[in-house]
């Protein structure tokens, strides 16, 4: 029972007695109960008030706590380069105040706090206190790492059980409106800006890309305890989640057809083979998570916990070394749904066990970074507005394609449910901040790169971060208002049929 219904219980009691003494007592007692309850209940409110509002205080000092105190272990360790003139100084504060903006935004808007990192990066670099291009070595380190905790977080939610039985509708949602957009922005990109073609690939692969993590607290909080008849966490998050590894892969695999050399028998080789290669790899890490560590092992949960971890780090970096990208991605994925599906067997819960606590804290610790980074690559100038106006026509239609193929592809829902599948197939936010400055990243670090692939890969990073801004808050709000509207009614409809 939640604060909400402990609450109600009282109230209904404290009305009960109240009713049942007014027929044995005075009016005058009945009336002095009554103020004295509602006094009561004042004090117990405002109690409650100044108890949350405590635990809210003591909870950000802490963070504050300990991220000065980090500070002073790298300032110790490392010397005048984490001084407050130090280089790696304002890479750490514009990480701090993101974080920071992002809470004030969630606190007094609900938007998602990644808005407030992403415009907190791009005023940095439009002051000139940071560009990332200065710290490529990093940047294109940690951004190896974001797509394992995002992919390895989600993954360790997705029912196999549902998904089986589910296959048709999970494969449909999460792969069609993906490659119609995908083919979509390749078609616009070429024709009417003449880019090539595998570099429209390349960026509607990271386009399409849909950010469900952004919704699934709406998502869990609108269908909870209803009987809706379709489990729409589990809907949203696994076709979702098949989304976001086409995305991460297919962008991996033509980002290493562009940047690696080699035979071309190989490369396309390659490239065919690198997702089912991950899938395989993956599903065979994460089935020898059924016997190690063996259940009754002391140390169960620890360990569990680093063989999901390090087996993805090594999948991502050996993959990567090899210029398999988008294998490790994927192995990852498959790895971690595995390794859940059979850890429930033996007790854990499907994201609530302590690997999926783990995930949840690296991510919450790497958010404000991969957002506020991201905006640093976008720079303002006097021609911007006719590229942004470009953008936004591409965009519209993109997901406009997107959309439609999404309302079709789900002919056993209702029309209001489809809609509230449009609603939260909109927002673009996380896959986005992540790759987009990827290409970038890698024409800086090879030096050799010449001046019409960087305008493409400029071009791609704006109109991504453009696209982030846009689609984010409107998904956000179109679920978490019309909701409860689309959802609302198939709920009436399974009553009144059950009451008939």
């Amino acid at each position: 029972m939640n604060e909400d219904d402990s609450l109600l219980v009282t109230l209904t009691s404290r009305q009960k007695s109240i009713a049942m003494r007014d027929s044995v007592t005075p009016e005058l007692t009945f009336n002095y109960s009554s103020q004295k309850n509602a006094i009561d209940d004042d004090d117990e409110k405002e109690n409650s008030s100044c108890i949350a509002a405590t635990a809210t205080c003591l909870h950000y000092f802490t963070i504050v706590f300990l991220g000065l105190a980090s500070w002073a272990v790298l300032w110790c360790a490392f010397g005048d380069e984490w001084s407050w003139n130090g280089r790696w100084f304002k890479p750490a504060v514009v990480v701090a105040i993101a974080w920071a903006t992002g809470e004030l935004l969630q606190m007094t808007t609900t938007l998602p706090p990644l808005l407030a990192a992403l415009l907190t990066g791009m005023i940095a670099r439009n002051i000139g206190y940071l560009d990332m291009r200065h710290y490529t070595e990093v940047d294109s380190f940690m951004r190896k790492i974001y797509p394992f905790i995002i992919l390895g977080k989600g993954s360790l939610g997705w029912n196999l059980t549902y998904m089986k039985n589910n296959w048709k509708q999970v494969a449909a949602l999460g792969v069609l409106p993906w490659t119609a957009e995908v083919v979509t922005l390749a078609i616009c990109l070429n024709q009417l800006l003449g880019y090539p073609w595998i570099w429209g690939f390349l960026l509607g692969s990271i386009y399409a890309s849909v950010s469900c993590p952004v919704l699934m607290p709406t998502v869990v909080k609108l269908t909870a305890g209803k009987n809706l008849g379709q489990n729409w966490p589990q809907l949203i998050c696994t076709a979702g989640g098949m989304d976001t590894a086409l995305s991460v892969g297919v962008s991996g695999v033509i980002h290493s057809f562009i940047m690696y050399e080699g035979d071309d028998a190989y490369r396309y080789i390659r490239a065919a083979c690198a997702l089912f290669v991950g899938a395989a790899v993956g599903v065979m890490w994460g089935s020898l998570a059924k016997f190690l560590p063996p259940s009754r092992d002391a140390y169960v949960t620890e360990l569990r916990v680093l063989y999901v971890v390090i087996g993805g780090f090594c999948a991502l970096f050996i993959t990567s070394q090899f210029g398999w990208g988008g294998t490790g991605g994927v192995a990852v994925l498959a790895c971690n749904a595995t390794a859940a599906h059979f850890w429930a067997k033996s007790g854990w819960k499907l994201n609530n066990n302590p690997a999926a606590t783990a995930y949840r804290i690296m991510w919450s610790s790497v958010e404000p970074a991969l957002f506020a980074f991201t905006g640093t690559f976008f720079v303002i100038h006097p021609s911007i507005s006719k590229l942004m106006l470009v953008g936004f026509g591409i965009l519209f239609v993109c997901l406009a394609v997107r959309l439609i193929v999404a309302f079709l592809v789900c002919p056993t829902l209702t029309v209001r449910e489809r809609l509230f599948v449009c609603c939260t197939w909109v927002p673009k936010s996380i896959v986005e901040a992540v790759l987009c400055p990827v290409a970038i990243n890698a024409f800086i670090a090879r030096g050799d790169h010449n001046e019409v692939q960087m305008e493409y890969a400029e071009y791609i990073m704006k109109l991504i971060v453009q696209a982030i801004l846009i689609t984010t808050p409107i998904g956000f709000l179109l679920t978490n208002h019309l909701g409860p509207i689309l959802l609302k009614e198939k709920h009436k409809k399974c009553e009144n049929e059950s009451e008939s």
